[in-house]
């Protein structure tokens, strides 16, 4: 499917993610009940329940679209650059949908260990990459909904993003005021 009928039918994708988040629950439902997190893993603080992620993870592919789509809009239209951006952003999309798939993985085989280092990768990354970008936290998101429901990998994606964000920006400047006294 090319980008530009997902960005028109951005709805129906927003649809698909509600449809998977509601398959999730379900099974989630019939296998001990719907999880609920609670703040600082601490039970008497409070909790948000998974049945959230209906409508945090169509919310957040409904925005992402939205802002890939302006992005979409801004470059120029020739084909051949829209066909390089449109496989840009289906790499950047299963690049972090196979890092969230990767954390799941290792907290379900409990792998705390390698897990509490290599979450920190994104920021790492960020010192050369802007992934910061919303297909990476659509995709980072939807990687993680089977282990940790629809409301912690978007809350933890969106900080992530932020703090992705944060350094990204900071290098970029850095970068641009030792190019200026180089020259």
């Amino acid at each position: 499917m090319r980008l530009k009928s997902i960005i028109v039918n951005k709805s129906q994708a927003s649809l698909g993610a509600f449809i998977v988040t509601f398959l999730f629950i379900l099974w989630e439902h019939f296998n001990g009940g719907v999880v609920t997190h609670h703040l600082l893993a601490r039970d008497d603080m409070p909790g948000l329940s998974n049945w959230w992620g209906l409508i945090t993870v169509p919310l957040l592919f409904w925005i992402s679209i939205s802002l890939i789509d302006r992005r979409v809009d801004s470059r120029a239209n020739s084909e051949t650059e829209s066909e390089g951006f449109e496989n840009k952003v289906f790499k950047r999309f299963l690049a972090a949908f196979g890092f969230g798939l990767l954390l799941s993985i290792l907290w379900e085989f409990q792998f705390e260990s390698i897990l509490q280092y290599l979450i920190l990768t994104p920021i790492l990354v960020a010192f050369f990459r802007p992934v910061y970008l919303p297909e990476y936290l659509m995709g980072f998101a939807l990687g993680m909904l089977f282990t940790f429901g629809g409301i912690l990998p978007v809350l933890f994606g969106i900080i992530l993003s932020f703090l992705c964000f944060l350094v990204h920006s900071i290098v970029k400047v850095l970068r641009n005021l030792i190019a200026k006294k180089a020259n």
